[in-house]
C-alpha cells in the first residue's frame, strides 16, 4: 500500500517538480485578463455554487470565499455564509475573512519534498534522523525515529501519533 500511495504522490507531484518558472518578460508576460472577458464564466460559477450549496444540508455549517486575481486586480470573488452559525468565527464572510488552511499544508510539504528529491538534494528513502540530528539523541518516547523515512512521512504512514511529545 505504501508504494501505491507514494506512486500516486509522485505522479501528482512530478509535473510540478519538473516545471520551470520564468521571470515575467515580453516572452512570458504575467496574466492580464480583464473582467469583461470572463464575466460569462464567473456568472456560471457563481450560479453553480449557489445552487449546490442551497441544495445540500451537508453544507449548512460551511462558509467559504473564492477569489480569482490577475497580475493587476481582483477579477471575481464570491463568499458564502454558513446557514448554521457557530459561536466561534464571524457571522458573515467577506474578502477580509481569515481561514485555517488545515491539512492542505501537507500537500505543499510533500510537493517540496518531491522537488528536492528530483533535484538530488535529498532521498525520500532516507530516515528522518539523517536530517534532524536531534532525533538521534536519547528520547523519552517510544517512536522509532531511526526507522521513519521521508517517504513514510509524506505518505502519512509513519505511525507518528497526532500529538507527539
Amino acid at each position: 500500500m505504501l508504494g501505491h500511495n507514494f506512486l500516486l504522490l509522485g505522479l501528482l507531484g512530478a509535473p510540478g517538480a519538473l516545471a520551470k518558472c520564468y521571470d515575467p518578460s515580453p516572452v512570458f508576460p504575467l496574466p492580464a485578463y480583464e473582467l469583461g472577458d470572463l464575466d460569462p464564466i464567473f456568472d456560471k460559477i457563481e450560479h453553480s455554487l449557489k445552487r449546490a450549496f442551497a441544495a445540500h444540508d451537508a453544507f449548512d455549517k460551511t462558509s467559504f470565499s473564492v477569489e480569482v486575481t490577475s497580475s493587476r486586480k481582483t477579477l471575481w470573488s464570491s463568499h458564502h455564509d454558513a446557514r448554521t452559525q457557530s459561536d466561534r468565527g464571524v457571522r458573515q464572510v467577506d474578502g477580509n475573512s481569515l481561514y485555517r488552511i488545515a491539512s492542505i499544508t501537507k500537500a505543499f510539504t510533500t510537493l517540496a519534498l518531491l522537488q528536492q528529491h528530483a533535484a538530488g538534494n535529498l532521498n525520500v528513502d532516507s530516515t528522518i534522523d539523517e536530517y534532524i540530528h536531534e532525533l538521534k539523541e536519547p528520547q523519552k518516547g517510544t517512536i522509532p525515529w531511526k526507522d521513519i523515512t521521508l517517504r513514510s512521512l509524506a505518505s502519512q504512514l509513519s505511525g507518528i501519533p497526532r500529538e507527539c511529545k
